[in-house]
């Protein structure tokens, strides 16, 4: 079997670097077609990690470095688009054709290599197009426009043979649309657990390289876009900002992060840090750096975006924070699992008042963080995830 994946940029997740060994290790070959340009930094090349025969990896050119900017980002996708699709089409055939979430509405190539080359198609829906863009205010809700787009997006995804979920929100959202729910197969997203391992604060260089030793860290680890909600959490390091000990940390980067760095200087908020994303290597030191992990996830894109940033607090077994609808996948995950708390949007008094019981409550951050740890060995672990897809691949063999 041979399977084409398609991502503009390489996935913020470590779909590519865990699940393709697994493929070539049970024959399948598979080829990648990625951007030139790269999206984070502190990353090793898919060339360098994913040197095997089986594997081939395809690099659209649109420039070198980073895609920092939104025109970098625009210039990026539009050339993969050109580019993708002139390869795809006269390149060499393949079973299989797997769409990714970048560009958006590009799975709809996928129906029409099926009608010229007879290829199959499977589409992974991280974030859902237009509905993202919808919440988001970039396109009016009731618009001709948005509606074509819409109407595009649900066409793509009901004519593939397979649509691949990471939330169960997604897809109950996909099945209200019409989508058949045989076709919708839940796969949730994970952390490679050989790579992301719990660190104790006594050996963990991070907190005496940030000076967060004998702090209580509340920690938001990741992109800081459109989707996420920082109203709250910025109004509580207000309310605790004469509380010595406690610190607000911020990883990452995104159209946001500018919003936190002004609020943080208007106010005054010495107790709000920022730190760039950390290379593979120091992961687990940063993310066990924590006390809580701060998720959230802005009003109406339940189903539209799954935060898989919270993963990585389940793998170093520490608790979550969530603020958000109580709808939404990591929501459930948490009150179902009891591994954190869930506090409602425009809530800064409750959210204020949940970090100061986890800051005086050391035996509860315990309690759940090690049953988030134990989650994540059972059920959002690297081989559960893995298996899975290739059960998927091999039913649409057969």
């Amino acid at each position: 079997m041979h399977i084409r994946f398609f991502n503009t940029f390489e996935p913020v997740t470590t779909f590519y670097r865990d699940l393709i060994p697994a493929l070539a290790a049970q024959g399948i070959e598979s080829e990648l077609v990625i951007s030139s340009m790269e999206y984070r930094p502190g990353r090793e090349p898919l060339e360098s990690s994913l040197d095997h025969p089986l594997i081939h990896i395809r690099r659209v050119k649109a420039g070198q470095g980073l895609a920092t900017s939104r025109a970098q980002k625009v210039w990026a996708m539009v050339s993969y688009t050109l580019g993708a699709v002139i390869y795809s089409l006269f390149g060499r055939s393949v079973d299989l054709n797997f769409f990714m979430t970048q560009p958006p509405l590009f799975s709809l190539w996928g129906y029409l290599l099926r009608l010229l080359r007879r290829q199959r198609y499977v589409c992974l829906v991280m974030d859902l197009y237009p509905d993202g863009a919808i919440k988001g205010g970039l396109l009016p809700e009731n618009g001709s426009i948005t509606q074509f787009l819409t109407a595009t997006s649900r066409f793509a995804l009901k004519n593939a043979d397979a649509v691949v979920v990471i939330g169960r929100c997604t897809r109950d959202l996909l099945h209200h649309d019409g989508m058949p729910e045989a076709k919708l197969h839940l796969i949730p997203n994970w952390v490679n657990n050989a790579e992301i391992q719990p660190i104790s604060s006594a050996e963990n260089r991070l907190l005496t390289d940030w000076d967060l030793t004998d702090r209580f860290v509340v920690l938001y680890s990741g992109n800081m876009g459109v989707s996420h909600f920082f109203d709250d959490i910025l109004e509580s390091a207000k309310r605790l900002k004469d509380t010595d000990d406690i610190r607000f940390v911020f990883i990452g980067a995104g159209s946001r992060r500018r919003e936190i760095e002004a609020a943080r200087v208007t106010y005054g908020l010495d107790n709000v840090m920022f730190f760039p994303y950390q290379p593979l290597d120091r992961l687990s030191e940063s993310l066990s750096a924590a006390d809580i992990h701060y998720v959230c996830l802005r009003d109406g894109f339940e189903g539209s975006a799954v935060p898989s940033k919270a993963y990585g607090a389940l793998a170093v077994g520490k608790p979550l924070l969530y603020q958000g609808s109580t709808s939404g996948e990591i929501a459930r995950m948490v009150l179902e699992e009891r591994i954190g708390t869930v506090v409602p949007l425009y809530d800064a008094h409750a959210l204020t008042q949940a970090i100061l019981r986890y800051y005086q409550d050391p035996d509860r951050r315990l309690a759940e963080g090690d049953r988030a740890r134990r989650l994540n060995e059972r059920v959002y672990n690297r081989e559960h995830s893995i298996q899975s897809y290739l059960a998927l691949f091999q039913r649409i063999a057969e």
